[in-house]
């Protein structure tokens, strides 16, 4: 093969396979070949850590903490005494506890 066309639609996907293929770039399924550059040397070194964490800064620079998510889970009390333990959340202030001694 020549090079790839100009239009892109030119070529079937298996011709643009068997060019990425022929070039030593990586497969299209996902395998690297043997000595040719791919994702997996290229996320081990320390040059892909770093930009990483580069990269990471940068978006927490400019978009700041992303709000973590709060998991809640509600379960039955034990507390044969719980129901007098009330709370409104439209009226904070008259909320009781009840405490065992």
């Amino acid at each position: 093969m020549d090079g790839p066309p100009l239009d892109p639609e030119d070529w079937t996907d298996e011709q643009w396979q068997e060019h990425l293929r022929g070039e030593g770039g990586a497969d299209p399924s996902g395998d690297v070949a043997d000595g040719a550059p791919g994702h997996r040397r290229l996320r081990s070194s320390a040059g892909a850590v770093v930009l990483g964490a580069a990269m990471l800064g940068v978006d927490r620079a400019l978009y700041g903490d992303r709000p973590k998510e709060e998991i809640v889970a509600e379960s039955p009390s034990d507390d044969p005494e719980g129901d007098l333990s009330t709370f409104d959340p439209d009226d904070p202030a008259s909320a009781t506890l009840h405490l065992r001694p």
